[in-house]
């Protein structure tokens, strides 16, 4: 992003003793130009100095420069109208970093480069006003460039600077003042620090996080601070997923308690999101300080906002192919959608398990969810199958396997009774195996006599699950 500022010499030679150590009053633009944080410094490819206050009104404001920016370069155009003007604004060009970039009528900018100061460009030019090439030597870099000839006409030089620091940010303005350029910024935002921080805010686990990451993930046009939102808010979301474990440390205002009676699920989960640690020969889980004790009193306010809020309808909306282009943000989503498990998701998820454009992977995501969510999501799935591609009769069959139950189970049976794609048999053959009642394995001993080639793929399944089955409780569940 480029931002043009004429520079008159006058202005900014007075301005050589302004400011303190850390910002640097411009005032031919009127801009307060601040360091880059020392711990910021080449992170992120970051560089340059930052943009503190713009005075209204001002250069800075008209050229659309706004606080916050990042001056990573500033490019200085040097006069051209003699033969002289073009020799010095070559020597300046080069002194700092050894290449220029060459403007000539009709034809992209050439940048050339030399190996050391003092190494000749190869350039000749003449005329008054409009310069012409009249002259390239050989050997030098300007005859190694196919592009330039004898007779284009030059239009302008630029010098660019790239700017690391204040001083550098001083000295640029300053020489190029002195040779009556215009300059123009180039600025980027602190994308590397805004990531930064969005992924702080997820770190926090605290309910006033939630709101803005969701503002970020539905607003703001750079995809990685959108992925590094929706990131921050699935780690939010298991987060408050502990909050029955860590309501028992509030009800007794401890920041011990002894494992035999927490869920060791919840407890296993907090120690890898290092909220807790556990002693298994004290058999004590103990709250790591300071994001544990911490995190004990943020927990039931995030619990609140995160399944009272508006994140699941966010969330429903971000798994849909047509709405959110990027598969990292639809994939973070469902597992939101995942680990919330709302039964106002069944049919988005469903939506995605049947979309033929999706890929197979995030459809197969939402058949998890849909999983998760359990018995209210079965009479969807039944719903679709018929309609489904293979790839999603595959992971309806598999869903309905994972939710067990009378309905699912019978659904399953007579749909295996009924199906000749060998694919899809050894996956309703799993499903059926999977839920293991009575039912299951008498449907399982039918499908078994009704395959009797002991080479084909689904008798061959078929044995390999009664023999894992043999050792194994069988179900009672009703007929």
């Amino acid at each position: 992003m480029y931002r043009y500022i004429p520079i008159i010499f006058f202005f900014v030679t007075l301005l050589l003793v302004l400011g303190c150590e850390n910002t640097y009053y411009d005032d031919y633009s009127k801009m307060e130009v601040q360091q880059l944080d020392k711990d910021l410094e080449n992170r992120w490819s970051t560089s340059g100095v930052v943009i503190k206050k713009i005075t209204p009104n001002g250069p800075a404001e008209k050229a659309n420069l706004v606080p916050g920016e990042l001056i990573s370069y500033i490019i200085g155009e040097y006069p051209v109208n003699s033969p002289t003007d073009f020799k010095k604004s070559i020597k300046k060009a080069i002194a700092k970093d050894n290449n220029l970039l060459l403007y000539v009528k009709d034809k992209p900018p050439i940048r050339i480069a030399i190996r050391q100061l003092g190494d000749k460009v190869g350039i000749e030019v003449e005329g008054s006003n409009t310069l012409k090439i009249k002259n390239i030597l050989q050997g030098t870099p300007a005859s190694n460039n196919a592009e330039l000839q004898v007779g284009d006409i030059i239009e302008k030089l630029e010098d660019e600077r790239k700017i690391f620091s204040l001083a550098d940010y001083k000295d640029s303005i300053t020489e190029f003042a002195k040779m009556n350029s215009t300059v123009k910024f180039r600025t980027s935002e602190l994308i590397g620090v805004k990531i930064a921080s969005v992924t702080a805010l997820g770190n926090l686990g605290d309910a006033r996080a939630v709101n803005p990451l969701i503002d970020v993930l539905q607003n703001n046009p750079e995809l990685s601070l959108r992925k590094s939102a929706v990131k921050s808010l699935e780690r939010l979301v298991n987060l408050s997923g502990l909050n029955p474990l860590f309501a028992k440390y509030r009800e007794q205002n401890v920041n011990q308690l002894p494992i035999d009676n927490l869920d060791s699920k919840l407890l296993e989960s907090a120690e890898i999101l290092g909220l807790l640690m556990i002693d298994p020969t004290a058999k004590t889980a103990t709250l790591e300080a300071p994001f544990g004790i911490q995190f004990r009193k943020r927990s039931n306010k995030l619990y609140n906002q995160v399944n009272e809020g508006n994140l699941v309808e966010v969330a429903e909306n971000h798994i849909q192919l047509s709405k959110e282009p990027d598969q990292e943000i639809r994939r973070a989503c469902l597992s939101i959608i995942g680990i919330l498990k709302p039964e106002t998701s069944i049919q988005p998820l469903v939506n995605v398990l049947i979309d033929k454009n999706e890929i197979p992977g995030i459809r197969f995501k939402a058949g998890l969810g849909l999983s998760r969510i359990g018995d209210s999501s079965v009479d969807a799935l039944i719903s679709v199958y018929t309609d489904a591609d293979d790839a999603g009769k595959d992971i309806i069959v598999s869903s309905l396997g994972t939710i067990g139950g009378e309905i699912a189970r019978d659904f399953l049976i007579k749909t295996l009774d009924s199906t000749v794609d060998p694919a899809i048999q050894l996956t309703l053959v799993d499903a059926i195996a999977k839920i293991g009642d009575r039912p299951s394995i008498s449907a399982l001993e039918k499908q078994r006599d009704r395959f009797q080639e002991d080479e084909s793929a689904i008798r061959i399944f078929l044995d390999e699950v009664f023999n894992s089955i043999t050792n194994k409780d069988i179900i009672e569940t009703p007929n």
